[in-house]
């Protein structure tokens, strides 16, 4: 295509691949094919039928995309569906998200996220959030009243009043009415009020005398192996 930057009020359908600077997507938007563009704005609706190689991505509409996204930056305060692999630095989910798998730098959650795997160097899953699969990462703190299903990391800080089903971590602290189904860490401290099913530990174990767990395991190592820098 000859022109570096589009903007769509309408309906528009293009064939690919294409390779843009600029994409504002205001209506609606279906690209057949690849994409490539520096910069993509979608208030509206937006469709790749392919991947998408972009630097940022800020969607408060909706976006599907059936292939792959590789960006430096993704905000999604609207809806983003990935079909496959989401790969980028920084990714901040304040509507909803669902992505086959995601690899991120620093993820940032106030909404809802949907993945099989998701894989991060640090995550934040803010206050009220919901994070469907299994998310993997060297520090993760799961905000107040957030739900989780599956945490593996090497520092787990489960916030008050919080609810995972399975956690594996080198140090995990489950702060005040946190509910969690199973712990299984190097080192755990529980604190008063929080609600524990089974609990595995293999160093060091500190649990409130008014926190409730169900089962306390010692264990000669964890069920998986953890790479971690120390703190």
């Amino acid at each position: 295509m000859g022109i570096e930057e589009l903007r769509v009020g309408g309906s528009v359908k293009l064939k690919g691949p294409i390779k843009l600077k600029h994409i504002d997507i205001a209506g609606s938007l279906t690209i057949d094919g690849d994409a490539e563009v520096e910069e993509f704005k979608v208030s509206g609706s937006a469709k790749i039928n392919g991947n998408l190689k972009v630097g940022s991505v800020d969607t408060s509409g909706s976006l599907k995309i059936s292939g792959d996204l590789e960006a430096r930056e993704v905000d999604a305060s609207g809806a983003l569906r990935v079909d496959n692999l989401l790969k980028t630095q920084k990714l901040n989910v304040a509507g909803s998200l669902r992505a086959q798998r995601i690899e991120a730098d620093i993820l940032k959650i106030a909404g809802s996220l949907d993945s099989s795997e998701t894989r991060v160097k640090q995550a934040i899953i803010h206050r009220k959030s919901k994070v469907e699969g299994k998310i993997i990462g060297d520090r993760i703190e799961i905000g107040k009243d957030a739900e989780v299903k599956s945490v593996i990391g090497c520092t787990v800080i489960i916030g008050r009043d919080a609810e995972v089903y399975s956690v594996i971590g080198k140090k995990v602290v489950v702060e005040r009415g946190a509910e969690v189904d199973y712990v299984e860490a190097e080192e755990v401290v529980v604190e008063k009020n929080a609600e524990i099913g089974t609990l595995k530990y293999v160093k060091d174990l500190k649990v409130h005398e008014d926190a409730s767990v169900d089962e306390v395991v010692k264990i000669e190592k964890l069920s998986i192996d953890l790479e971690c820098v120390e703190e």
